[in-house]
Order: structure tokens, then sequence, then C-alpha cells
């Protein structure tokens, strides 16, 4: 389970330390609070793509550490003990990330790489995101659904090697089976394209920059002047916009003095001068970085027009090029390593071929088995869902493409959302309420089929209200019986059912914004529920009904 949480310099947060317990967790707090941005950061401990914009304006560095208690014979705790990082029953995961866009990855104190956090991160947490029922729509999404249910991955598994060694194979073969001559201006070709590619030095990362720079130089003209004009209009000039912001900030100071009703005006006068003298520092802080050399602007049109030509003969986009590098590499690679021994290549590729169908049949009767136990649950979970009389059928339909990784189907979702109705695709019966409820019936009964340690719900009741909030509380209060649960919620029926309550707080400083976390007990937590309930007016009404929730 996840014990701890320490964020620094994370968007809002400058620094934060949030303990967790077992059970249910629930995170409420208004509308912008930041209620998902300790997610965001666990979701980089756990190797979650990283954008150095996440830093906290005006540090260096993002530093989040995730603490977890893992039990002796957990699979994460295999997982470490052959990585050799095992330390007990404590593994703690932390991502540091650059300003630069550079992110160091540690386990237990170790250096590790980024598909290392993700491979150990799958077996500590599974994260449910709101926007889940979206890609529900999309086949191979319900595709890979259906595969993530199944307890045994050893005929997937196959499939998919026996596909990628089938594609190997025949592309092989139809290399060797090509003329001696052909083969050779092939490799001729493919050399002389490989040295174009290679004396650029091309990542992608690099490819990026390069269009950025040269934007940034094109238009530094503009760039200079545009951000000079602003400085002036707002505060050189006399009068100037900032000058005259405070003039009549310190009128309403007097003012509210003698009235307190204008107290709230000289505030938002206050908060505005001080947005202000951040724009003067970013403004700054921008000028000075305008500076580049003009002979420099035209290194970066060689060098793009280079990559234009180059994008533009291989008939891909200039992001393209370290890819279509590599495939040139590895092409080049085979056909300097060839056999010529064709008739070896073709026994090979008849076996491959048996093996595939025997292993997509057996996937094939695995995949039914779980569609039919899929459908029957989902359909159960419909109905107490306030979907009654709706029905969820996984139906698997033959494709035709030959030899594929996903095996001899692909999956139809089809459902009814009303008795007597046909059924029909997902997408074009279910409304966006309904898509919601069918996908979140869908992820709590996968929760409830795997063995995370810690499952997290991000706003996944988005679109329910009412007694189907309160059915779908009790789901999640089910499922932290046997597995540790936090949900970000909206929903007050939901957050009632939590054992323990954070709230998100953002407050507003002179310089900065930030989120906190508290938590939550006794009057507060009935306090929260209350405004969940009613909004800002809480009433005697709003928090009987809190005490009532938390009571049920």
């Amino acid at each position: 389970m996840l014990a701890s949480i320490q964020i620094k310099n994370f968007a809002l947060i400058e620094q934060l330390e949030l303990d967790f317990h077992t059970g249910m967790t629930v995170i409420t707090g208004e509308t912008g609070a930041g209620k998902s941005i300790v997610i965001d950061a666990l979701g980089l401990a756990l190797g979650e793509r990283a954008d150095a914009a996440s830093i906290r304006f005006g540090a260096e560095k993002a530093d989040i550490s995730a603490s977890f208690t893992i039990a002796a014979d957990s699979l994460a705790n295999q997982w470490l003990a052959q990585q050799e990082l095992d330390d007990g029953n404590e593994c703690i995961l932390r991502r540091v990330i650059a300003k630069e866009g550079r992110s160091r990855c540690f386990i237990n104190g170790r250096s590790a790489t980024l598909s290392m956090l993700r491979e150990l991160g799958d077996l500590l947490v599974d994260i449910h995101g709101q926007h889940a029922h979206q890609s529900l729509l999309k086949p191979l999404q319900q595709l890979l659904l259906l595969d993530e249910l199944t307890d045994d991955t050893a005929p997937l598994q196959e499939v998919k090697s026996l596909a990628a060694e089938h594609r190997k194979i025949a592309s092989q073969l139809h290399e060797l089976q090509q003329d001696t001559s052909q083969r050779q201006e092939r490799s001729e070709l493919l050399a002389y394209q490989l040295r174009e590619l290679e004396a650029l030095s091309l990542t992608e990362s690099s490819i990026q920059q390069l269009e950025q720079d040269h934007a940034r130089a094109s238009n530094m003209q503009q760039l200079t002047q545009s951000t000079q004009q602003a400085m002036n209009d707002i505060f050189d000039q006399e009068p100037g916009l900032f000058g005259q912001l405070l003039h009549f900030q310190e009128q309403f100071k007097t003012l509210s003095e003698k009235d307190p009703a204008l107290t709230a005006a000289y505030e938002l006068l206050l908060s505005a001068n001080s947005n202000l003298e951040e724009v003067k520092s970013e403004l700054r802080h921008y000028q000075d970085s305008l500076d580049m050399d003009p002979e420099q602007l035209n290194e970066l049109d060689e060098r793009l027009t280079a990559l234009f030509d180059l994008a533009r003969k291989h008939q891909v986009d200039m992001a393209e090029l370290p890819t279509t590098e590599q495939q040139i590499r590895d092409e080049l690679t085979q056909l300097e390593q060839a056999s010529e021994n064709t008739e070896e290549l073709e026994q090979r590729l008849k076996q491959i071929e048996q093996e595939y169908r025997q292993a997509a049949e057996k996937l094939t009767k695995q995949r039914k088995q779980i569609a039919k136990q899929l459908s029957a649950d989902v359909t159960k979970r419909m109905q107490s869902l306030g979907m009654d009389g709706g029905k969820l059928t996984i139906e698997l339909q033959p494709h035709n493409e030959n030899f594929s990784r996903h095996g001899n189907e692909q999956v139809a979702f089809l459902v009814t959302a009303n008795p007597g109705q046909p059924l029909q695709p997902l997408a074009k019966v279910a409304s966006g309420g309904e898509l919601s409820r069918i996908s979140l019936a869908i992820q709590v009964i996968t929760a409830e089929k795997r063995v995370t340690p810690c499952l997290i719900f991000d706003e996944v009741d988005v679109g329910i209200g009412g007694q189907t909030a309160d059915i779908v509380g009790r789901m999640l209060e089910n499922i932290s019986q046997h597995a540790q649960v936090i949900c970000v919620t909206h929903q007050a029926q939901v957050a009632a059912r939590g054992a323990h309550h954070l709230r998100a707080i953002k407050t507003r400083h002179k310089n900065a914004t930030e989120t906190a976390m508290a938590s939550l007990e006794s009057q507060l937590r009935i306090e929260e529920i209350a405004r969940m309930v009613g909004g800002q007016d809480i009433t005697d009404s709003t928090l009987q009904h809190a005490k009532e929730l938390l009571a049920g």
C-alpha cells in the first residue's frame, strides 16, 4: 500500500508530505483547488511522462518520493528481489525532474531507469482516470481491457511473440527472394541514406529544440518590441497602468477603512498589483533571454533546410527522421547479415504459422470465457447504477488481418440502455452519462479482480449524483476492504464513505499561489461534506444532511 508521498516544487505545491492509511481515503476540494495534483505527482513517481512545465514557477527542479509498504509474497517484492533492489518491507520510488527536461529515477535510493519505475509502478498502483470512459469507445482499448482480466497471460504473450517473429521471418524471406543485384543496389542506397542522416546526429528532442530556436530567432524583433512596449505601457509611462492601480489601491485602502463593504474591492486591487509585479519580473527575465547572434539565425536556417530536404526525400514528417534513420539501419543490418538459405526460412515460417494458429485459438477460447463473465458482471452493475433493464454484451468478431499481434478477433461492446431495445455498438447508443456509468462499472469490476494493492480513482464519478453516487461510494468502500483505495471526488455521497478524508486548499500569497492538503476530522469533515452538498453557503439543513451521509 501507499504509505506516504513527499512533493517538492511540483505545480502549485512548494512542499507537501502526506501519510496514507489502509481502507478508503477521499480527496475533495473546490473546483480548481488542485485535488488531482497529488495523483499527478504520484504518476510521475510511477514512471509517467514528465513535463518540465509542471515544475513550480521559480524552482529549478521538482522532487517527488512515494513510499510503499509491500508484503513479502507480493509480485512487487518478487520484482525487487529479481532486480536486487529489495529493502525489507519498504519500497521508495523517487523522481527528480530538472528544468531542462531531464529526469532522474531512483528505487530504494539506487539509480533506476524510467521503464523500471513503470514496471514496478504497475505492480504497486492501479490508477483509474476521469477520462477512462472516452477510451472505452476504442475497439483496441476494449480488447486490451478484456485481456487485462485474464489470470493466464501466456496465450496472449505467445501470440504477440509469434506474430512479431512471423513479421520478421517473412520480411527476411522476402529480401532473400529478391535478385542478388537488387539486394546489392538496395544496400548501397541504404548506406548512403544512413550516412546522410547520421551526419546530422538527429534525436526527437534535438529536432524540437531546433524548431523552437528557429521560431524564436525568426521573430526576435517582434518579440523584443512587443515585450518592451508592454513594459512601457504598464510600468514606465506616466501615468502607467501599474501606477494607476497603485493609486486606486491606496485610495480604496482608505475607503475600506471607512466602509468595510469596500474591503473586497481593495483586496482585488492588491491582488491585481501583485500579479502585475509577477508580470514585470517575468517580462524582464524573458527580455534578458532574448539574445541571439544574427549569424546564428543563418546557421539555424541552413540546418532546418537540410532537415526539411531529408524529410521530403524520405516522405516523412521531420520529427520522424530519427525513426526513419533507425529503420534504415535495421534494414541495412538485415541485408548485410541475410542468409541465402531461403528453404530454411520457408520451413521456419510454416512452423511459426502453425504455432500461431494453435496459440490464437487458445486465446480466443480464453477471451470468450472472460467476455461472457464480464458481460454478466457489467450488466449486473448497470442495474445498480440507475440503468434498470440495461445490458452489455461483449462479442468477438473475426478480422481480416493475418497473424495479428492481437490474435484472430476484435472486440465489440454492444449495449442497450433500456429494456426491449436492440443491442448496438457502445459508441452509437450510450449517452455521456450512461457511458460514464458503464465505464465506472467496468473499472470497479477490474479493480476487484486485479491484485494491485493500491487503487486510485481520479474523479471517475463525474456525471453521476444522488442515489447512484451513493451506490458508487459503497462500491469503492467495499473494494477498500481488500485493497487500499484513494478517491478524488466531487460527490458528497462518495466522500462520506471514506475512512480518511483530505481536502485540497489553494491559497494565494503576495507573489505566489499554493495548494496544500488538510486532513479532516469530526466537525471539519461534516462542514466539508455540507459544502459539497449545498455549495459555499453552509446551512443547518446541509449540515444535517452531511451528518446523515456520514452516519449512513
